[in-house]
């Protein structure tokens, strides 16, 4: 079988984009049966995945919608491609080439609240059931993805497959202490802190991340380290210099892949109290640091952790403070839910990842 891959998102730094690149890697790694044609926006990414069973083409087109529903389409029939595949959440609407997307989510008609741009949400909203019906076969990300697909747009239960994401085979226990030595010299990390890994959005709550955090730091000296694009602006948002909180509060911006696995490792726990995450690769790397991990009791970061993370109320600064202190206050409970977090986080691989999504790939074969 010759699969088309649309891999427009493979430029993103976070998210889908991580998710793109280690999925393809261990897919063409595993694969000794199908031939591919990748497909790109961008010429620069011509020879990332190089295999005599790999063509890379570039697809020219003028906006997402078009390279989705014209260019991509068009490219995979000139290619002979008998099955489409897309890392995210469109498939070609006209094509008569069977399909598969990817679903990271349904939060666009679960909590329609946090996204205010109104125009995209009124796109998706309307596009989203079309993308779904013409879909041959769904992956999603998380049971909760897949439970939200099936209520809220009414998705046969046999044509949506849960698929959990993995991660990088670098997030691992780092006994190097010169490498963890020098990432905190880099980065002037102080000796015991909380690692929150975010990105400037409403959905990661860092309103109730800050509010929780300055009611720790009144019952005992903490430090927080914020890792994520845009963040700093919190900054003046949250007037942190009013009341001294901006001593406690490190923003450090985009931090790369091969460095992050040095601050799970040296932090105390990671806090991650996103609104409504419905999968959360963060969490899963910081787990398989040892890194103890405070999360939400909404979306599906609970499915994630199990009884290895410590689960608060988002919305609830007392319970964030609360679930914060039971790891830095005591050292014998943080010691605890590292290890059980070890332990959790083998569950998560980016080589499962790819076995169970050929599965599904390989369910559509043509037959011969």
């Amino acid at each position: 079988m010759k699969i088309g891959v649309m891999l427009r998102t493979i430029d993103e730094r976070q998210g889908i984009g991580v998710y793109t690149v280690n999925l393809m890697r261990e897919m063409l790694e595993q694969d000794r049966h199908n031939s591919y044609v990748l497909m790109y926006r961008n010429a620069e990414f011509l020879g990332t995945f190089a295999s005599p069973r790999v063509k890379e083409i570039v697809v020219s087109a003028f906006g997402k919608a078009l390279w989705d529903q014209v260019a991509a389409p068009r490219a995979a029939r000139r290619e002979g491609v008998d099955l489409l595949f897309h890392t995210k959440f469109t498939v070609p609407l006209l094509s008569r080439i069977p399909s598969v997307m990817t679903a990271h989510g349904a939060s666009w008609f679960v909590r329609p609240d946090l996204y205010p741009n109104k125009l995209d949400l009124a796109y998706i909203r309307a596009f989203m059931p079309l993308y779904c019906r013409k879909s041959t076969a769904i992956i999603a990300n998380s049971d909760l993805t897949r439970d939200d697909y099936i209520r809220v747009l009414r998705v046969p239960p046999e044509k949506i497959t849960t698929v959990r994401l993995g991660m990088n085979e670098d997030f691992k226990i780092i006994e190097d202490q010169t490498h963890l030595d020098a990432i905190r010299t880099k980065y002037d990390l102080p000796e015991r802190y909380i690692i929150s890994v975010i990105k400037y959005d409403p959905r990661k709550n860092f309103e109730n991340i800050i509010k929780g955090f300055r009611l720790l730091r009144k019952r005992m000296p903490v430090k927080l380290v914020v890792v994520g694009i845009g963040c700093e602006k919190y900054h003046d948002e949250y007037r942190m210099a009013d009341d001294g909180t901006d001593q406690d509060v490190s923003f450090l911006g985009w931090v790369d892949q091969q460095e992050l696995p040095a601050l799970y490792n040296m932090a105390s726990c990671k806090l991650f109290p996103s609104v409504y995450e419905e999968f959360g690769i963060p969490t899963v790397e910081a787990m398989a640091c040892g890194c103890p991990v405070v999360v939400s009791s909404t979306g599906a970061l609970p499915e994630l952790t199990g009884d290895a993370g410590v689960i608060v109320e988002p919305f609830n600064p007392e319970s964030i403070a609360n679930g914060l202190e039971r790891l830095m206050g005591d050292e014998p409970t943080r010691q605890k839910y590292a290890q059980l977090c070890l332990e959790r986080s083998r569950m998560f691989s980016w080589r499962r990842c790819a076995e169970e999504t050929l599965a599904v790939l390989n369910g559509l074969a043509p037959k011969e």
